[in-house]
C-alpha cells in the first residue's frame, strides 16, 4: 500500500499505540534497516561529507522491516473501535501542521494497514516499509 504523511517513527507508531491502548509516547515500531545496508553506512562526519549527492544514505530510498509486534497489534485491531481510534489519531501533533486533516484518507490508511497486517500474520509474513524523500 502507498501512503503519504505517514512515517513509521511518529504517525504509524502513534496509531499502533492507540490500537494497543498504550501511552502515545511508547516506542512500539521496532525496525531493522535493510537498505541501504547498515554495514555500509558512513561512520564519521568526513565519510558523510564525502558521499555523492545521489547516495541512498542521504535521501533514500530506504527499506525497513517492521517488527512482529507492530504487525500483530495492527492485525488484532478491533474493527468496531477503529473509526474512533482514527478520530483520536487525527489529533496527534504530527498532523497539527495541516489546515485540516482528511479523515476519509486516515480511515482508509488505518483500514488498509489492519487488513495488510492480518494477511501478513495469517501467512506468517512480515511488513516492510519503503521510504523515499
Amino acid at each position: 500500500m502507498e501512503t503519504k504523511w505517514i512515517d513509521q517513527w511518529g504517525t504509524l507508531n502513534k496509531l499502533v499505540a492507540l490500537i494497543g491502548d498504550v501511552d502515545l509516547s511508547t516506542e512500539l515500531v521496532g525496525m531493522v534497516a535493510l537498505y541501504p545496508p547498515p554495514e555500509g553506512a558512513p561512520q564519521s562526519d568526513e565519510e558523510w561529507d564525502a558521499l555523492p549527492e545521489d547516495s541512498p544514505y542521504l535521501d533514500g530510498p530506504g527499506i525497513e522491516e517492521l517488527s512482529v509486534n507492530v504487525r500483530d497489534l495492527l492485525a488484532e485491531a478491533n474493527d468496531a473501535l477503529l473509526p474512533a481510534l482514527v478520530e483520536r489519531w487525527a489529533q496527534i501533533e504530527e498532523f497539527s501542521h495541516f489546515s485540516s486533516v482528511d479523515m476519509e484518507y486516515l480511515q482508509s490508511v488505518a483500514k488498509e494497514l489492519v487488513g495488510l497486517s492480518r494477511r501478513a500474520k495469517k501467512h506468517d509474513q512480515l511488513l516492510y516499509c519503503w521510504m523515499c524523500a
